[in-house]
């Protein structure tokens, strides 16, 4: 029943990015760029093994408050980046087409009768 509860071992990957944002706050640039900052402790090899894992650990990087993006520049080049994002999965989001207005709409003072044919 512990093993069901127990929260996974963190990624190395997740690991290696948290510690590298702890220090930067913030990455822009090529896996090749990205994979010479986390070596040695990431296990993958090569620009695209990269890609591959941080594709994989999206969600547990989302989890830690890090915000992860891919992007294609106009002449083909694939940039990521990575950022410190300071409202984490634990901070509520207001959405972009939220009102502005915090009070609640008014409520019916009146009961009405509802007659059923």
């Amino acid at each position: 029943m512990r093993q069901a509860f127990a929260l996974p071992d963190p990624h190395p990957m997740a690991e290696a990015v948290r510690n590298l944002i702890e220090q930067r706050r913030h990455f822009t640039g090529s896996a090749s760029q990205l994979l010479e900052l986390l070596q040695p402790f990431v296990t993958c090899q090569t620009p695209k093994g990269l890609s591959q894992q941080l594709r994989s650990c999206m969600l547990t990087l989302a989890d830690s408050g890090i915000e992860l993006k891919f992007r294609r520049l106009g002449g083909g080049a694939k940039i990521i980046e990575l950022s410190d994002d300071p409202c984490d999965a634990s901070c509520e989001k207001v959405p972009p087409d939220a009102s502005q207005n915090p009070d609640p709409p008014p409520q019916p003072t009146e009961t009405e009768q509802l007659t059923v044919p």
